[in-house]
């Protein structure tokens, strides 16, 4: 990013850029990104005890490819859908509501909740006006930049830089008049020699979670990598990983539920070398103490922490990575499997590129389906659709450019 400030260039990092951007916190002063003509508007937004520099709401494909702030068209994804709605973002006060079709307060007894919104075609569809689990799941990896890939990330993303990356993404965020940070648990990478230390801040977690809400059963979120269940007296416990001395307890309908639309999932898991299954489940604290899930979804990713959807597009992140290309991600958010979008939005080329991949085993007819809905996207595309070789990837714009 190339900014500006009161028409000085503002150095981000540099000696003085926090103060810098407190100033024009405090006065709500613009800043401008000069990748492109004309600059782009940006505001600054405190998270934690620092300042940064965020894009305003809808803007992200209007800079520059090579530009941090740049961002896919929103129709080649899900994200179009919730946009405005599900997703309603204020630059004047730095916030983002978000609308959940899913509850955060628990009172009495209630049906058991529909299966996750998300990747698989068995699962319930969301109204498009609201976000479901796995969906917020989608959100927070689009709003921590788990989506872009750049070369110099390779070998250093792993689980402390994502759970860093997940808690900017919750900042400022809201839903059904709560911070979503106060009821989100994401644990710390787990190490032996600090786990007293750890348990006691989960501990202290889930006290103020089972305290976000007045009058009701509080219900919050854990965000982790899902390692196993096994039977319990009541239905399964689920255990999660860098949480191996806290059980998450299911009772046997939800996981029946789990087991019929998780199934070829956890096998794709397996199936592709470093994946790892990623749980958003939502839960209660119990009076006994231990916390009881109420929903669940998964969204599985590579060793890079990439979401993916099928093996076809796994093979193609790892081709991307292998060659040291620049991309994001796109991502399904709300939309059913039958809905078509982007895999990937290649940016490193003379114009971004988006790129689509058909399932393994697509008939003929979903092929169609596909490619009449690539033709009414108004962008570069690339396509692998039932050939079994992957077609070649457009080459990169030259260095310098």
């Amino acid at each position: 990013m190339t900014l500006y400030l009161n028409g000085s260039k503002l150095e981000i990092p540099g000696p003085d850029a926090q103060t810098v951007l407190a100033t024009a916190h405090k006065a709500r002063t613009r800043v401008e990104c000069r990748c492109t003509h004309p600059a782009q508007e940006m505001y600054v937004v405190k998270i934690g005890h620092r300042f940064y520099v965020k894009r305003m709401p809808g803007t992200g494909e209007r800079h520059a490819p090579q530009c941090d702030a740049f961002e896919a068209p929103e129709h080649l994804s899900g994200l179009s859908e919730l946009s405005g709605t599900a997703i309603v973002e204020s630059a004047e006060e730095g916030t983002t509501l978000l609308k959940l079709d899913f509850a955060l307060t628990k009172r009495g007894k209630q049906a058991a909740p529909p299966p996750a919104s998300g990747g698989m075609a068995t699962e319930a569809i969301s109204n498009p006006k609201k976000m479901g689990l796995t969906s917020l799941l989608h959100y927070l990896w689009h709003e921590g930049d788990l989506v872009k890939w750049v070369p110099a990330m390779e070998g250093k993303r792993w689980w402390g830089v994502v759970r860093s990356a997940l808690r900017r993404g919750l900042d400022s965020k809201t839903a059904k008049g709560l911070n979503l940070e106060d009821i989100v648990y994401i644990p710390e990478p787990f190490r032996a020699d600090r786990a007293v230390e750890l348990a006691e801040a989960r501990i202290r977690k889930f006290h103020q979670i089972s305290h976000a809400s007045a009058g009701a059963t509080a219900v919050g979120i854990v965000i982790a990598e899902y390692k196993a269940h096994e039977p319990s007296i009541y239905g399964s416990k689920f255990t999660f990983k860098h949480i191996p001395d806290c059980n998450f307890f299911a009772d046997a309908d939800l996981t029946k539920r789990f087991d019929r639309v998780f199934e070829e999932k956890l096998i794709l898991a397996q199936m592709t070398q470093g994946a790892a299954p990623i749980a958003i489940a939502t839960f209660t604290m119990t009076k006994a103490g231990y916390p009881a899930l109420q929903s669940i979804g998964l969204m599985l990713v590579t060793r890079e922490f990439l979401p993916f959807e099928h093996l076809k597009e796994a093979s193609l992140l790892e081709a991307l990575v292998a060659q040291k290309r620049h991309f994001i991600k796109q991502q399904r958010f709300n939309l059913s499997t039958n809905e078509t979008i982007a895999s990937v939005l290649l940016s490193d080329t003379e114009a971004p590129i988006a790129m689509f991949v058909t399932p393994p085993g697509s008939t003929p007819d979903a092929t169609r389906v596909v490619r009449d809905a690539i033709a009414e996207v108004d962008y570069p595309h690339w396509i692998w659709t039932d050939e079994a070789d992957m077609p070649d990837i457009p080459q990169p714009r030259p260095l310098g450019q």
